[in-house]
């Protein structure tokens, strides 16, 4: 037990080094309170009371209880628990600022810890960090790729996780938000003439995400710039998937009333062409 207290002490000691520098503390001959009270108090009550000072919202007191837990024991379960809840801690309190500590310290649980028992829950709550960040469908989406390659590390690591099912669940909806990004990108230079660049995102479009659930409008408009690049044949097959596999949309309504107009408007030029 004596050689397990020495090798605590210098860790106990940095770990309040830090507490009292980061709280501002001069440095006082007396040992202030807290300081008094983490050096006497056994880890699992300091645990307790950090955990229950965050539950009440009291974010900086209760950090300073779970931060010497975690720094003077971080090879102890105990240790890893309070890494945890301060990662906790920084995410329900949330905005940019919380969410960016909050990934930084499950990011740390997850390099630290191979074999932790709780990574998928880490990984699932690291993911969780980027999606509350990411924008609209016509901004940027870095924060959305992120989300998508934690979730994607999520399932892969954890295939039976209690979390796998809601990371798969976001995982499709994240798709159709960078697909549609995408869509938008290749829509903006349809209507603004640039139609082999509009064709180029709409084709790594549908290649890339062939769960996309707005597959119907993304044929309708690869077809339309098909045509206004001259290469009606190659248009007409998207016009022939969109109504053989969504039937029901808007889009196909729109590419029937298309097929049905060229015919029309071969039989008006015939006639027009026949002599009198």
């Amino acid at each position: 037990m004596k050689i397990v207290r020495n090798r605590v002490l210098p860790l106990a000691l940095a770990a309040l080094t830090l507490i009292v520098v980061s709280a501002g503390c001069s440095g006082s001959k007396k040992p202030d309170k807290l300081t008094e009270e983490l050096l006497s108090t056994p880890k699992e009550a300091l645990f307790e009371k950090g955990k229950a000072l965050v539950d009440k919202k009291k974010w900086e007191t209760g950090r300073k209880y779970l931060s010497f837990v975690f720094e003077t024991y971080s090879n102890d379960p105990l240790g890893r628990e309070a890494l945890l809840l301060l990662a906790d801690s920084y995410f329900k309190q949330g905005g940019t600022t919380g969410y960016t500590e909050a990934r930084f310290r499950y990011r740390d649980y997850l390099n630290r810890y191979p074999g932790a028992p709780r990574r998928d829950y880490a990984r699932y709550q690291f993911a969780l960090c980027y999606d509350k960040e990411h924008e609209r469908p016509d901004r940027d989406q870095t924060s959305t790729r992120e989300a998508l390659e934690q979730y994607r590390a999520l399932v892969r690591e954890f295939p039976t996780s209690g979390y796998a099912g809601a990371a798969r669940e976001r995982l499709r909806q994240l798709v159709d938000l960078l697909a549609e990004h995408e869509f938008g990108v290749g829509f903006f230079y349809l209507r603004k003439g640039s139609v082999a660049a509009a064709l180029g995102r709409f084709t790594d479009l549908e290649q890339r995400f062939p769960e996309y659930a707005g597959r119907d409008k993304l044929f309708f408009y690869s077809a339309r710039a098909l045509e206004q690049l001259g290469r009606a044949e190659e248009a007409s097959r998207y016009y022939a998937q969109l109504i053989e596999k969504y039937p029901d949309s808007e889009y196909a309504k729109r590419a029937r009333d298309k097929k049905e107009e060229k015919p029309t408007r071969a039989a008006s030029a015939a006639v027009e062409a026949s002599p009198q």
